[in-house]
């Protein structure tokens, strides 16, 4: 890095404004500034200035105070800035291009800005909300699973294979509580069960990365939160309670990375349980709003969580140590407050609160002690919450590997030039289009599958043993899962996947019936690890059922049930393509998988 920080040089593409010393400028966002002093990786001291997803670095320490004073103006003029050093005042020439580049960043202005009262950002987002197509009538899960997920994905699906297909901690979303309110709020998943409901919006004036931002905050959200604030704190002191009589805080007693996250999907859980049981569920429109506020509020929490802990850019094992403060800086800094709808409503007090009850037990002062007749489901709640962590494990590890095969059948496809509308032509163009797809979710890469798969080990032996009744000789390994029996069945299906590609390519021979043996190969790979993944998701899924109390489906689980998930987030960010439809629509062959058997079929001509 240079003297003024590599962030603080003009970008090559737009030329920096020539500056008169007399000229004055503008902070128009002041308060959106945060700064920070961090050591670098050279081991030296330097002061970074956050603002939005944009930072300004100054490792020269004489410059630090220029840095310091930035921060606290409004408008100043530029010369002015000569006598921002502790010391002798800098030279102009500096201190001109420094102040250049910031006006080319977008962090000065030469002229006012009067503040908006609704953005452009957002204005354009209730327009797309005002004609999206949405459901008149609500859609709910219990009990009516096979036709809600017929009509969202063409392919209904028993009720008790839901968390099988459906992440536990999504599954709330859609519901309504007693307010008439999406648990999920604008977040619901799947987005096609989402109603239009009439929401306050408004510009977030709290300072901080949030302060004007151009998503809006949701005031509706932020009303129940603060009638209810008391009431939850107590909830989820509940299940924090419950989640420490089976783990135990190390000795410097901060919490783990992937504990706190586990204890933020067991906090889900409790909602959730109470809606999906198959005894006397709360009927939909009718959960206690102090249940559904808790499960927005500490979902942000999950979120934040899940993202640091599969990053390995940044890595964080499950076993790292994080504080409250720590969790409140990394949120802020990382602009995790901000999504692509809205910014969160809570104000800091408000968010400080909710990290130090969750995580360093903080008592709920003035609060009536809890009545509510849910308290009596929390051990169940975290019991469900982790069984939803191991199938969460389980379906999303899968579908790493389901990457690896795309990236072994594309590198052989590659390797072989086909006739214009020929089958390899039109099976690679396919390849090439889902890989595209894939590339956002950066499953493409070695390196993030093995973190991600690291990751996933730790979970979902961590979710095991805080079960009730857990003995260690029952323990699963992931790994085991993920290992092929290499069986008869494998054998058998990578033969009659080579016979069925090769003929419905006209049975070539040489490098091109090569690259097809790759493909059948690859697929019969994945094929061969999804059976005992199936496996594992129907006996994780066999408890569930019996912790709520209805029946298991009579039928086996298969890789087309589980492929619904793909169907379910169309649309959305992290979609990825299915490998089996590749081969039903590009060469007409049908796969049906379950646990112990794989059949593959020729379909059409």
């Amino acid at each position: 890095m240079n003297q003024e920080a590599a962030s603080l040089e003009p970008s090559t593409s737009q030329e920096a404004v020539p500056l008169d010393p007399h000229e004055m400028l503008y902070v128009p966002l002041r308060r959106r500034f945060l700064s920070e002093y961090v050591t670098n990786a050279e081991g030296k001291r330097e002061l970074l200035i956050h603002f939005g997803f944009n930072e300004v670095s100054f490792d020269e320490p004489d410059l630090f105070a220029f840095g310091e004073t930035l921060i606290k103006q409004d408008q100043f003029m530029a010369g002015s800035a000569t006598r921002w050093s502790t010391g002798e005042p800098y030279e102009w020439a500096r201190v001109k291009r420094l102040l250049e580049a910031l006006l080319s960043e977008g962090f000065l202005s030469r002229e006012t800005q009067p503040p908006a009262a609704v953005s452009e950002f957002h204005q354009n987002l209730m327009e797309a909300e005002a004609q999206r197509d949405a459901p008149t009538e609500p859609m709910w899960w219990n009990p009516d699973c096979p036709r809600v997920m017929e009509q969202l994905t063409g392919q209904p699906l028993e009720l008790g294979f839901l968390e099988s297909v459906l992440v536990m901690h999504r599954i709330a979303h859609p519901a309504f509580d007693a307010e008439g309110r999406h648990v999920g709020e604008m977040n619901v998943f799947p987005d096609a069960m989402r109603m239009k409901i009439p929401t306050e919006w408004r510009m977030c004036q709290y300072p901080g990365s949030r302060y004007r931002n151009e998503a809006m905050m949701n005031l509706t959200a932020l009303k129940a939160m603060t009638r209810y604030w008391k009431p939850m704190m107590q909830g989820l002191l509940a299940v924090r309670e419950e989640f420490l009589r089976r783990y135990t805080l190390p000795a410097d007693g901060h919490w783990r990375m992937g504990d706190l996250h586990a204890l933020a999907c067991d906090v889900l859980a409790l909602p959730t349980l109470l809606l999906m049981r198959g005894n006397s569920p709360v009927p939909n429109g009718t959960l206690d709003p102090v249940l559904s506020s808790i499960f927005r509020v500490t979902d942000g929490v999950r979120m934040v969580l899940a993202y640091l802990l599969f990053l390995p850019e940044q890595p964080m094992q499950y076993d790292t140590p994080i504080t409250a403060p720590e969790l409140f800086r990394l949120v802020e800094h990382g602009n995790f407050f901000i999504s692509g709808r809205g910014v969160c409503a809570g104000p800091q007090p408000m968010v400080e609160e909710l990290f130090a009850t969750l995580m360093e037990g903080k008592p709920v002062t003035g609060a009536p002690p809890p009545s509510a007749e849910w308290y009596a489901d929390v051990p169940a709640a975290v019991d469900y919450g982790l069984l939803g962590l191991q199938l969460y494990s389980l379906q999303f590890n899968l579908w790493s590997y389901m990457c690896r095969a795309y990236e072994e059948i594309r590198a052989a496809l590659l390797e072989v030039e086909d006739e214009p509308g020929g089958v390899l032509s039109r099976l690679r163009e396919r390849i090439e289009r889902d890989w595209e797809t894939i590339l956002p979710t950066r499953l493409n890469q070695a390196l993030q599958r093995d973190w991600a798969e690291a990751r996933y080990i730790e979970m979902f032996d961590r979710a095991q043993r805080g079960m009730r009744g857990f003995r260690e000789d029952t323990l699963l390994r992931l790994q085991d899962v993920f290992t092929p029996a290499r069986d008869q069945v494998d054998a058998e299906t990578r033969l009659r996947l080579r016979e069925l590609i090769r003929s419905r390519a006209g049975s070539p021979s040489g490098v091109r019936g090569a690259a097809l043996d790759a493909v059948a190969d690859a697929t019969a790979e994945f094929l061969a690890i999804e059976r005992p993944a199936l496996r594992a998701l129907e006996n994780a899924q066999r408890q569930v059922n019996a912790l709520l109390q209805r029946p298991h489906p009579a039928r086996k689980f298969s890789g087309a049930d589980l492929s619904l998930q793909h169907r379910l987030r169309v649309g959305t960010h992290g979609v990825l393509p299915y490998l089996m439809d590749v081969l039903r629509e590009e060469l007409g062959i049908a796969i049906e998988n379950t646990e112990d058997a794989t059949r593959c079929t020729p379909i059409g001509n």
